[in-house]
């Protein structure tokens, strides 16, 4: 069960990560000479939904517990992955 605490911060983090993608989107929109607020958008999209989306394929799929751990390792580290490449890149353009 969810605490009160933590629903209010769920809900702050879906808003701000929701705020600071679609800021950084419109930024790439509007300043194309750079891509940095898109690499940012994507990092945050990249660790957020996306691996909360296999996540939750992974935890209604019937594999094993001992499977289940492993993707569940796996979505984790390739997010992660993707994530620092794409902060990489940032750090390339500034």
């Amino acid at each position: 069960m969810k605490s009160t605490l933590n629903q209010i911060l769920g809900k702050l983090n879906i808003i701000t990560g929701g705020t600071v993608i679609l800021m950084g989107i419109y930024k790439f929109f509007i300043d194309r000479s750079s891509y940095v607020s898109l690499y940012i958008a994507l990092a945050i999209i990249i660790v957020g939904p996306v691996e909360d989306y296999f996540n939750k394929l992974i935890k209604d799929s019937n594999k094993t517990s001992k499977r289940k751990e492993l993707l569940y390792q796996r979505v984790d580290l390739t997010t992660s992955l993707i994530f620092l490449i794409l902060l990489g890149l940032v750090l390339l353009e500034t």
